[in-house]
């Protein structure tokens, strides 16, 4: 839309030039004497406009007698009469995107005229000029009349531009206040930060004023935004989903104890371990209900241990618009994040597992690079003391390697019919030397494997570590072999703790 105000206008301009340039210019005296043209009607009486048309009258004067130059102000004075005409006013409100429009209107006088469309200049065009000189002052007038249909659709295309680019900052605002008074404290801050990204973004005068008390509104909405745990310290078995729900309810201070903010989004923050065993922490967003709670039904955790699960007031999309603010500004957007933060509040909850107290058996075979059983099953003695100090019942099975190196299903039914009075589960696998090298006076060994745990009695697979390396380094090729099997099977041991069921 700004384009193709510009270009109008660029044209009545370039018309002016094109047409100032042949209009036939009385003659006169220079230096005072009388012009031999009587002055035309319409220099101090500009025509009635027409159903059709609307006249505009531009004068300019030049006290050193240059013509040129009383043509260039009488045409800067017939600008400014459309100008008026249109009715739009370049305020402190006004945004770069409509000033520009006026902008270049005003200042293309002077520029090189780059593009020229019939239909374009048939809107306006140039009735009549004057000129005549007075003392040896040059004095220029000039009749435009303008095609009324086009220039009323001028007007409105140029009001409607203003008004919407002030309504971008003003809107929110006014928006955000009324939700205030509202006590819909979030909707209202949502509307102050609105107002605060179009401010910055506008470029207007005033930007940095708008840009603050806007966000000191958004602060002083989420200020009165409360959240209350109304419960915590809740449990759940790993793999199994939390019985009860994380509650919290999102009330403000000056509403009724108990009532709560409705349709506020919340962002749950909490942690989850992926199949490859890394952590890495998961998001959800629930609303709050009509009465301004959130449930949150925790998934089946794949760990053991004790953790926490966030809860904080999510204003992401709307803080996402601001992260390129002007370093003049970022002050401001900190001091909004940060109060944000200080609204989050923590849940504590504790996986258990039954892993502690079921006999458990470990065969794991130690192979050099070349496939060997090694004498030292240091990998299996790495996960006992791993297991044993976490309070596992354990114990270590002779390493049949054969059942290693076969099928699952026949190691858990063999393992079940030798030892199944004894034992309910196994962990099994084999770790072998992947690289070895010296390095300067020390030795670097690597070793990798897979370990899995199963259940002896309905032959599920409990764990499995995927491929899995470490290193380690030692004085000797011995001593770098068994620290690097050791840690692996301590790495295993942990790994075991934190996943059994």
């Amino acid at each position: 839309m700004r384009k193709r105000a510009v270009v109008r206008l660029t044209l009545i301009v370039a018309a002016f030039t094109l047409l100032f340039g042949c209009a036939s210019a009385p003659s006169g005296t220079q230096g005072g004497g009388s012009s031999e043209r009587d002055i035309p009607e319409w220099v101090s009486n500009p025509p009635e406009d027409t159903a059709d048309e609307v006249y505009f009258v531009g004068a300019g004067s030049d006290s050193g007698g240059s013509e040129a130059e009383a043509r260039r102000q009488a045409a800067s004075d017939l600008v400014s009469s459309v100008t008026r005409f249109l009715g739009v006013k370049v305020t402190s409100d006004t945004t770069v995107e409509a000033k520009d429009t006026l902008d270049q209107f005003t200042s293309s006088l002077s520029q090189t005229i780059t593009e020229q469309s019939e239909a374009r200049l048939s809107n306006f065009r140039i009735v009549d000029s004057y000129v005549e000189y007075r003392g040896g002052i040059a004095n220029v007038y000039v009749l435009g009349e303008y095609d009324k249909n086009a220039l009323m659709e001028e007007k409105a295309r140029l009001e409607a531009l203003f008004e919407e680019q002030q309504e971008a900052v003003s809107g929110p605002e006014l928006e955000g206040d009324r939700l205030f008074s509202q006590d819909k404290f979030y909707d209202a801050a949502v509307q102050y930060l609105t107002a605060a990204t179009a401010a910055y973004k506008s470029g207007i005068d005033n930007a940095a004023i708008k840009y603050e008390r806007n966000m000191n509104k958004a602060r002083e909405a989420i200020a009165k935004i409360e959240l209350s745990k109304l419960n915590d310290n809740l449990t759940a078995d790993i793999k199994q989903p939390f019985t009860t729900p994380f509650r919290l309810l999102v009330t403000a201070q000056d509403l009724p104890s108990g009532e709560g903010l409705a349709g506020v989004p919340v962002k749950i923050v909490y942690k989850e371990i992926r199949s490859n065993g890394r952590a890495r922490m998961a998001q959800d967003v629930i609303m709050t209900n009509g009465q301004g709670l959130v449930e949150f039904t925790r998934p089946a955790p794949q760990f053991v241990g004790r953790e926490q699960l966030s809860m904080e007031l999510d204003f992401s999309s709307n803080l996402e618009t601001l992260e390129d603010v002007p370093d003049k500004y970022y002050g401001q957007l900190e001091s909004v994040e940060q109060q944000i933060a200080d609204k989050q509040v923590q849940f504590s909850y504790t996986v258990i597992s039954q892993a502690r107290e079921i006999p458990t058996a470990l065969m794991i075979a130690d192979l050099d690079n070349g496939g060997t059983v090694l004498d030292k099953n240091e990998t299996a003695s790495g996960i006992l003391e791993v297991l044993s100090d976490e309070g596992f019942s354990v114990g270590t099975l002779p390493v049949d390697i054969d059942l290693l190196r076969g099928p699952d299903s026949q190691l858990i039914q063999q393992v079940r019919s030798r030892y199944g009075g004894r034992y309910q589960r196994v962990v099994y696998g084999t770790v072998s030397i992947s690289d070895f090298r010296e390095d300067g006076s020390r030795y670097m060994v690597k070793v990798s494997g897979n370990i899995k745990a199963a259940d002896l009695e309905t032959g599920e697979i409990l764990y499995s570590s995927g491929s899995m390396f470490k290193s380690a380094l030692g004085q000797n090729l011995q001593s770098a072999m068994s620290a690097a099997f050791k840690q692996f099977g301590k790495m295993i041991g942990e790994s075991l703790t934190m996943s059994l069921p």
